[in-house]
Order: C-alpha cells, then structure tokens, then sequence
C-alpha cells in the first residue's frame, strides 16, 4: 500500500518550454514496503513496466533510491546492483527494467526530461549507458533538495514548466557532482598526451573541446593563444602530429558520433549541436573518416 507521501506528475509541458530546448515531463516519489508488488499501478502506459518486459523510455530519467536496495538491468549495462544512497541514470531508446529487493523494499524520487539542451548537457557529462549507477554522496543534502522541488510542485502541479525544468537543471547539478562525475579536460577528451609538453598546445586544444561545437576558426584559435596562425600551426603538428582544422573536425565527429549512437535527434539538429556548418560539411566529413554517410553511420550503430 502506497505511503500517504507517496505522489506522481506527468508534467504539462508547451511549446515554449520545448523551444528553450529542456523540460521535464514527470516527477514522482513512492516508497515499496518489502513484499510489494512493484511498480505501482496508477503511471501512464509509456512509464508504466513490468520486471518481465522492462521497458524503453523516450527520454532521460534520473532516479534516487534514499533507503533500500534493489537490482537494475539494461541492454547497455547488464544486470546491476542498488544500493541505499544511489542514483542511476536511464537513457532514451535503451532497454532497462529495475526493482526493489522482496526483503528490504526501497523509497525512490525520480524525475524525466528531454530536449535538445537535454541531449547535448548528457553527452557532455560523459555518463556512460554501460554504468548508470553512481553512489551519492551527503544523501541527506540530496535528499532535501529533491523533497522541497517535490513539494513545490504538489503544490502547483501545472506550474510554469520553465521555472520547473529550471528547478530540475539544478537538482541534476547536484546528483551529478554528488555522484562524482566530472567533465574530462581537453587533452582527456582529444587522448593527445603529447599536447601536455607544449603550453601553447594544451591552450589551443582546451579552446576546441569547450568551444568547437560553436564557429570556431584557426585564427581565432591563434589570436586567443596570443600568437600568429603560423606559429600555433607549426607548433600543434610538432606535439600532436595533425594540424588544427583536423582536431577541430575530431572534436566534432566525435561529438556528432555520440549522438548519432545514443540519441534519436535529427541528423540536422546533431551537425548544429556538434559544430558542423551545415548538414553538408557533416556528410563529407563521415565519408571522409567513416566511409559511410551519418544516416548509415546510425544505422550500423544501432546493428552491432
């Protein structure tokens, strides 16, 4: 039987929220005595499941289990462990399916949300679908924060779904620097260990990896180095033996791939959000370096 705490939304959400690119569609908090039948009834049939078909979700979920423990599985991940003060993330188009143990039960706050924000935040956190699980740590801080979004929005269930997906922005900051993710530098993300013996260099590559998803020019890259185009050229295939416009095209193919793989946005969305030009430059560039165009590259991703 349901605790009298217990409470779940699925959130209206309009089309300005959608255009400011993330939104959170649903919010809930439940605890399952041991011995319940889980999950509850009561959910929409998208987010409702059963252990034996799990389910696949058309967006981001975040899920807090505070007290009991329990066990998860994923096509992406294999069959996991819970355990009391930890988060696990769940991913739009992936397989997954997860419950409490009969014996200890769980309590769980969870929320879901998409958008195009939403697709670019998660792929530049770097959570990997093989280990949706972190350990939280300070639970009680976390666990606050969730409980005062909660009851603002039991109280205002149809409140300005701006100002909530705000809210959830900032509890998402939380759980992610609670469960110990970080955002890898730039030479971490270009595996140029070379890079590391040259300032200049380094400088240059931490310039492409935090802004190559925007324009980005090799003489602007030069003039925020403070040096000539020549030189930074010179130097940057010295250290890494490539030039820059070809790191600059890595960065993005590598953000272009990811996406491809792990999401369903539009091909014409993902060349904006990784960098590319225009959705041509995009196509060259995957044929160039991948031998197939990003459409077949999706394909094939989806087939191994």
């Amino acid at each position: 039987m349901p605790s009298p705490t217990d409470f779940h939304y699925y959130l209206p959400v309009n089309d300005n929220a959608m255009r400011w690119g993330i939104y959170t569609t649903g919010i809930g908090r439940c605890t399952i005595p041991p011995g319940s039948t889980y999950p509850p009834s009561r959910h929409p049939r998208l987010y409702d499941f059963r252990w034996a078909q799990g389910r696949v979700l058309p967006e981001f979920a975040v899920v807090f289990i505070n007290e009991g423990r329990g066990m998860f599985e994923s096509e992406a991940s294999g069959r996991m462990e819970i355990s009391a003060s930890s988060v696990f993330f769940l991913f739009p188009g992936v397989w997954h399916r997860y419950r409490p143990l009969q014996e200890t039960g769980w309590t769980e706050r969870w929320f879901c949300f998409n958008g195009e924000l939403a697709h670019r935040l998660m792929e530049m956190l770097l959570l990997q679908r093989q280990y949706p699980i972190r350990r939280i740590a300070n639970p009680a801080v976390l666990l606050d924060s969730f409980d005062r979004i909660l009851e603002e929005i039991l109280v205002n269930p149809a409140g300005n779904s701006i100002l909530v997906s705000l809210h959830m922005l900032g509890l998402l900051g939380q759980i992610v620097e609670a469960a110990g993710a970080k955002l890898p530098s730039a030479v971490e993300l270009s595996s140029r260990s070379n890079a590391a013996d040259d300032a200049l260099v380094s400088q240059a590559i931490t310039t492409i990896w935090t802004r190559g998803h925007q324009p980005i020019s090799v003489e602007q890259i030069a003039k925020a180095s403070g040096v000539t185009r020549r030189t930074l050229e010179r130097r940057f295939q010295k250290a890494i033996g490539r030039s820059i416009v070809e790191e600059i095209i890595e960065c993005r193919m590598n953000r272009a791939k990811r996406l491809l793989e792990e999401t369903e946005v539009s091909v014409k969305i993902i060349a904006y959000l990784s960098g590319f030009p225009c959705t041509e430059r995009m196509r060259v560039a995957f044929v160039q370096r991948e031998g197939v165009s990003p459409v077949e590259f999706r394909q094939k991703a989806r087939h191994r």
